[in-house]
């Protein structure tokens, strides 16, 4: 099963792709946000392309949070936009520390959202 995982910013959104037969996820890329639904149309497009079977989301999860955070409000909702674009299965995988594991395994600094994409994916295989 071919998947996609998607790392959420205001800015930027990471990419990344992997497959359960191999258990290994890579970066794909990084995306502009220009907004909801650009960025549907942009994800849509990339599924059919690559053949997705599956999305796998980061979400910034906190268990001692009552009531969910500004940013998983915005990610919910994106992911809302996509849903009606695509009809694939979407999971939500926890992306805790993965911004700062991204920034220290990425040479390139400012665009380490494709690494933190790759590092939820590898994170949801490993649990496979």
């Amino acid at each position: 099963m071919k998947l996609l995982s998607i790392d959420y910013g205001d800015k930027k959104v990471g990419l990344a792709i992997g497959d359960t037969a191999s258990g290994v996820a890579s970066p794909f890329g990084v995306i502009k946000n220009r907004g909801f639904k650009n960025l549907s149309n942009e994800i849509s497009i990339l599924c059919s392309r690559e053949m997705i079977d599956k999305i796998i989301v980061g979400l910034p999860g906190n268990t001692l949070a009552k009531s969910p955070t500004e940013t998983e409000k915005k990610i919910r909702f994106f992911i809302l936009t996509v849903e009606k674009k695509v009809k694939l299965p979407i999971e939500y995988q926890s992306e805790i520390f993965t911004t700062i594991a991204a920034r220290k395994l990425s040479d390139n600094k400012k665009d380490d959202d494709d690494i933190a994409a790759m590092l939820i994916l590898q994170s949801y295989l490993d649990k496979l």
